[in-house]
C-alpha cells in the first residue's frame, strides 16, 4: 500500500464512522444528541425588517512591530428581498494603527475614520488594548483585525435603532468571541435587543462531532438518512450557558448548503423555526441559494481593493517628508513582505 492509498483510506474510515455527538471543548456549552426529531421543516415566513452587518480589513502598511489597515463595516437594511435605506450610515471606514510596545507590554490600537461622523459607530480604542504575552496565543492576522471585529459589534449596536420588536439583526460569522473584551458588546446587544432577535450565521463552521466529522456534515448525513427533505430548522445543536446563545443549523433553500446559526438568547425550536422562516425569504437569489442576499451585500461593500490599499498607501507615505523615516518604514515593510516577491518571481501575483 503507497502514501496515497494510505491517506485514502484514513479519509474513508473517518467517513464512514458514525456521527457520534456534538464536540464542544468548552465546558460553556452543553450540547444536545442528534436527533431527526430535531428537524421542523419551514413553510413560508413574515416579511420582517432585517439588519445585515459584515465588515472587512486589508493591510496598507505593516511590519513586526507595526500595521496600519483600512477598515469598512456595512450594513444592509431589507424587508424580505426589497432593500431598505437605513437612517444611520450604510457604511463606515477608517483606518486603524496596531502598535506593539515591549516598553509598557501592550499592544494598542489607534482608530482614525475618514469622516468625522463614523466617529460614533466606533469602538473604543481602551477596549482593545491587550497585554504583549496575550497576543502570543492569537492568530496574526485575526490580532490585526481586531479593529474591524469591534467596529462590527458597535455598528450591530447602532443598528438596533433602525429595529422594531420582531425584527432581525445577522452578524456575518457566530456570535463566539474571539477577545475577551469582545463579550461587554455582545452581552450590551442581548441587554439592548429586547425582542428583537440578535443572529449570527456562519459561512464556515469548524465545529466536529465526537467521531472528528464535521458537525455540519453529520447534521446533513442526519437528514439524508432520516428522509428530510425541503427547507429546514434543526434545533438545537447545543446551548452556551455562560450567556445564554442557541446554536442551531438551517438548510434555507432546497438546493443551498446547511449553515450554523446562533441566536443570542435561549431560544426554543418554535422561536427558532420563527427566525429562520424569516431569513429563508432573503436567500432565494439564484446565485447563492440558501444564503442570504443581505450577507453577500453586505460582505460586497465591506470588501477593500488592491487599487484602493496602494492609493491609501501613496497618500500615506506622501505625507512622510523626512528620508530617514521613510528609509525605517521601508526596512519596517520588507521584514514581512519578501515572500510576496517570491509569489511574483514565481508567476503568482
Amino acid at each position: 500500500m503507497d502514501i496515497f492509498d494510505r491517506i485514502a483510506q484514513t479519509l474513508e474510515n473517518r467517513v464512514r464512522s458514525g456521527i457520534g455527538r456534538p464536540y464542544f471543548r468548552s465546558a460553556k456549552y452543553r450540547a444536545h444528541e442528534f436527533s431527526t426529531a430535531n428537524f421542523t421543516p419551514i413553510e413560508g415566513g413574515d416579511e420582517r425588517l432585517i439588519a445585515f452587518i459584515d465588515g472587512g480589513n486589508s493591510p496598507i502598511l505593516e511590519g513586526p512591530g507595526i500595521s496600519v489597515q483600512l477598515n469598512r463595516v456595512a450594513l444592509g437594511l431589507f424587508r424580505g428581498g426589497q432593500r431598505v435605506q437605513p437612517e444611520m450610515p450604510s457604511r463606515i471606514e477608517f483606518f486603524s494603527v496596531m502598535t506593539m510596545n515591549p516598553e509598557e507590554e501592550m499592544c494598542r490600537f489607534q482608530l482614525h475614520p475618514i469622516r468625522e461622523e463614523y466617529l460614533e459607530f466606533l469602538p473604543d480604542e481602551d477596549d482593545m488594548h491587550l497585554e504583549l504575552e496575550d497576543t502570543d496565543t492569537v492568530d496574526e492576522s485575526t490580532l490585526k483585525g481586531l479593529p474591524r471585529r469591534f467596529a462590527e459589534w458597535s455598528m450591530a449596536l447602532a443598528a438596533l435603532d433602525e429595529l422594531d420588536a420582531g425584527d432581525i439583526l445577522v452578524r456575518d460569522g457566530s456570535l463566539q468571541a474571539s477577545f475577551e473584551k469582545e463579550n461587554s458588546y455582545i452581552n450590551k446587544l442581548g441587554d439592548r435587543a429586547g425582542e428583537i432577535h440578535v443572529t449570527g450565521l456562519s459561512k464556515t463552521c469548524t465545529l466536529y462531532t465526537t467521531t472528528s466529522i464535521s458537525l455540519l456534515s453529520a447534521i446533513g448525513r442526519l437528514a439524508s438518512e432520516g428522509g428530510v427533505k425541503g427547507t429546514w430548522c434543526y434545533h438545537p445543536i447545543a446551548i452556551r450557558t455562560d450567556r445564554p446563545t442557541t446554536l442551531t443549523a438551517v438548510k434555507l433553500n432546497p438546493a443551498g448548503r446547511i449553515f450554523r446559526m446562533d441566536i443570542l438568547g435561549e431560544y426554543d425550536g418554535d422561536e427558532a423555526l420563527d427566525v429562520a422562516s424569516t431569513l429563508s425569504l432573503n436567500a432565494r437569489d439564484a446565485c447563492f441559494p440558501g444564503y442570504p442576499y443581505g450577507l453577500v451585500d453586505v460582505d460586497m461593500r465591506a470588501r477593500v481593493s488592491g487599487d484602493e490599499v496602494e492609493i491609501y498607501r501613496r497618500r500615506v507615505l506622501s505625507q512622510i517628508r523626512d528620508g530617514e523615516v521613510l528609509r525605517g518604514i521601508k526596512y519596517e515593510t520588507e521584514s514581512l513582505d519578501y515572500h510576496d516577491t517570491l509569489n511574483r518571481y514565481a508567476g503568482e501575483d
